[in-house]
């Protein structure tokens, strides 16, 4: 992957000036080639003395010039860079973060360690991809102090936000912790991140072509207090396509990817909420995650799956709004099912036996349609303007056509079969049907649910839909 070159005025040179606007000042950017040498500079600045916990995961960070191949240069530790890099009145140790059978998983046990070993820390610095730099959010939370964070590779769009994914009770749930001080992106780093990094990133990417319309629905429906903005999906709407333009050179489209990851995550903290760009299709991630940790087996990058499960998602609406005519349906038929709690429970059972995460997942759900339940006057509202909200939906829809197109251009998985490790279409299948058995927050899989229209036929019908685009299982 090459580093970053030059782009329009709306591109990652502006990113700096969008930090500042969308956090209102609560995080600097710095973005550019070889800006990880300035980064002491920077922890000198937001804690002058003070002592620095560089928080970290095993695996070798490299940065590389971009001429580094042509002359045959060796790369640098981006480590080694950090510590030296920080200055002397500026003591310094090392927290590094083990790895389990699937990866760092940010349960309370690994952020309980993190926070014991940081202690006495006047800043946090984390130097890793999307799990380090949530855990570096947290810590810094927990313990009230500044964090530099560095990225190391375009995998998520979680860099640039205040939220972290963190894991309670063996659930995945997303909470608020802070922004970074300051978010460092060298270029020459993520450009020598492994290319499965930003298979990732494009993945989480391709999520805005179903996520808005997920979150559309909610705030139509009432079942979001804040209400839509379009001002928390638009900007990367329109970023999304630079990065998946076949007529691109590979340089602009990771340009692309770096303005559409970043300005995602500006976003999502300006929204205080991931749900403007998280939604069926991230929930899908999230199933499978929990599943894998349950079993205490590996799973694929976040992102891997996520772009998997939005080619899936996008035909879960095509097949709603086309087909079930979801939007058509009388409001008084749609009700919570009279077995919800077996429901949720039968759902988590295969992965986790002793039912502890059924009922973790059920308090979520339960709140769900209490809310739910709560927000009739708005439910009525809603179906009484239908053809404005389908409108308004088309329009933030994409296609799973679309997914798969960008999806293939990174060479990243359209099928779930495709993930390392694979996903078989039976674990796939059952990561379908329990979408709505997860979490409280309100997508398209719950008013499916509601209508009695969430079976084996329409799972089928999804999966045929999805596997006519290129993608699925």
């Amino acid at each position: 992957m090459p580093g970053v070159t030059g782009t329009s005025p709306a591109g990652i040179h502006a990113l700096p000036e969008a930090a500042e606007r969308l956090s209102r000042g609560a995080m600097r950017l710095v973005v550019g080639a070889g800006v990880l040498d300035g980064v002491g500079a920077l922890v000198a600045e937001l804690a002058p003395g003070g002592r620095v916990a560089v928080l970290t995961d095993p695996p070798r960070k490299a940065v590389v010039a971009g001429d580094a191949a042509a002359t045959g240069r060796s790369d640098r530790d981006a480590l080694e860079v950090v510590l030296g890099a920080l200055a002397v009145e500026n003591p310094r140790w090392t927290v590094l973060v083990p790895e389990g059978a699937h990866g760092i998983a940010l349960d309370e046990p690994t952020l309980a360690d993190a926070v014991r070993r940081s202690q006495g820390a006047a800043l946090i610095l984390s130097l890793g991809s999307g799990t380090i730099t949530d855990l570096g959010k947290a810590v810094a939370h927990e313990l009230g102090v500044p964090l530099v964070a560095v990225q190391t590779a375009l995998s998520v769009n979680g860099f640039a936000d205040p939220l972290s994914v963190l894991v309670q009770g063996g659930a995945k749930r997303t909470l608020p912790t802070t922004w970074p001080s300051v978010l460092v992106i060298d270029t020459e780093v993520v450009a020598a991140a492994p290319s499965r990094l930003a298979r990732s990133g494009v993945g989480d990417a391709v999520a805005v072509y179903t996520a808005p319309a997920d979150w559309y629905l909610a705030c139509a429906l009432g079942l979001d207090n804040g209400g839509f903005h379009d001002e928390f999906v638009r900007p990367t709407i329109d970023a999304a396509p630079r990065m998946a333009d076949p007529a691109a050179s590979e340089a602009d489209r990771v340009d692309g990817l770096i303005e559409t990851l970043t300005i995602g995550g500006l976003v999502l903290g300006d929204a205080g909420s991931t749900a403007p760009l998280s939604g069926c299709e991230h929930l899908f991630s999230h199933v499978l995650d929990m599943a894998a940790m349950a079993e205490g087996v590996e799973h694929d990058l976040h992102g891997a799956q996520v772009g998997v499960a939005t080619v899936v998602s996008a035909a879960l609406w095509r097949v709603a709004l086309d087909e079930v005519r979801i939007l058509d349906v009388d409001p008084a038929s749609l009700r919570v099912p009279d077995d919800l709690r077996e429901r949720v429970l039968a759902a988590w059972l295969p992965v986790d036996p002793s039912g502890a995460l059924g009922e973790e997942c059920l308090r979520a759900v339960e709140r769900k349609f209490e809310r739910w339940h709560a927000a009739q006057w708005s439910v009525s509202g809603f179906f009484a303007d239908r053809e404005e909200h389908r409108a308004a939906i088309e329009r933030l829809l994409g296609t799973p056509e679309q997914a798969v197109d960008a999806l293939e251009l990174w060479g990243a998985s359209t099928r779930f079969a495709l993930l390392d490790p694979p996903v078989l279409p039976p674990r796939a299948r059952w990561a379908l049907s329990a979408l709505p058995f997860m979490r409280d927050r309100m997508t398209l899989a719950d008013l499916l649910l509601l209508a009695g229209r969430w079976n084996d036929a329409l799972f089928d019908r999804v999966l045929t839909v999805a596997a006519e685009a290129g993608g699925g299982v």
